[in-house]
């Protein structure tokens, strides 16, 4: 459900505008593309979920000391996070330009048709 007003920030940031000015396009972008914003969510969570299973393990055969876990866990959301923000950045400007292209094209034909 959050996957429909995930583009919001993104479309602030971009745009250098408010969140509430992004909300109406933003939603427009997470209702069109929510299945691909989820399953992209879902598979980034789930690798770095079991990419974290696997580096505990082979830690906790190291040493048993809860600190170095919570390092070692901090550590390897540092390296994957930006990975996926850079990830659904491209895909965000991807797909709005792409609406972009689709709404311009639609007022042509409307234009068109109306002669």
């Amino acid at each position: 459900m959050l996957a429909l007003v995930f583009p919001i920030p993104y479309l602030s940031i971009f745009d250098e505008k408010s969140v509430w000015k992004s909300f109406k396009e933003g939603l427009r972008i997470g209702k069109k593309k929510f299945w691909k914003i989820a399953l992209i969510l879902v598979i980034t969570g789930s690798i770095e979920f079991l990419f974290g299973i696997f580096v505990t393990i082979q830690l906790f055969d190291i040493t048993s000391s809860y600190a170095a876990q919570i390092i070692t866990q901090m550590a390897l959301n540092l390296l994957i996070f930006p990975f996926i923000i850079i990830l659904l950045s491209s895909y965000m400007i991807k797909w709005r330009e792409s609406l972009e292209v689709l709404e311009i094209e639609d007022k042509e034909d409307s234009v068109h048709y109306s002669n």
